[in-house]
């Protein structure tokens, strides 16, 4: 898990938390939470990470392999220890996620308009419950079944990252419609 290696890459340094801190230009607090788990640093400060500590991404972000898990069927949650790291094709943000499910869209003008998109749940949670961060639009809610499934077997498989490949670029029409791009 990303919290553990990273504690015990800054242990073996002989880092402090403040230390670290001042390298990737975050408070003490980030790295403490970091190290808890509580969140989880944006691509630039991996990439600084990365190249302060000599090691790959894959080191970095290796999750440990907990014998016994079985890939979870679509909706339901894993648990928070089995996450994986994925860039939002919608806000280009990078997140571990542990949970996924599909909102379906209003509009049937199949292959004209997205029917579906994907959401992810990270670990932190609102007084309302689990939020869901958009990842991608999805022609078919079969594509978006389909890359929940992928994502899952990534999951039971330890794989750290995972890249969206069934997702579709969408594009604004009018106001508030939203069309496939083709383009």
């Amino acid at each position: 898990m990303f919290a553990e290696r990273l504690k015990k890459l800054r242990v073996e340094q002989g880092l402090s938390q403040e230390e670290l801190a001042e390298i990737l230009n975050v408070s003490r607090q980030s790295i403490s939470k970091y190290e808890q788990g509580l969140s989880f640093p944006d691509y630039e400060k991996l990439t600084m990470l990365v190249e302060y500590f000599h090691i790959s991404f894959d080191d970095l972000l290796a999750q440990g392999s907990e014998a016994g898990h079985q890939m979870s069927k679509a909706n339901q949650v894993v648990p928070t220890s089995f996450k994986i790291l994925i860039k939002s094709e919608l806000t280009r943000n990078l997140t571990s996620y542990y949970k996924f499910y599909i909102a379906k869209t209003f509009k049937e003008k199949k292959g004209v308009v997205p029917q579906a998109m994907l959401m992810g749940i990270d670990s932190t949670s609102s007084f309302w419950g689990d939020s869901g961060k958009p990842l991608g639009w999805y022609e078919t809610v079969e594509d978006a079944e389909k890359e929940m499934t992928a994502i899952y077997h990534a999951i039971s498989q330890n794989q750290p990252t995972y890249m969206l490949k069934y997702s579709v670029k969408v594009k604004r029409k009018g106001f508030l419609g939203l069309q496939i791009d083709r383009g």
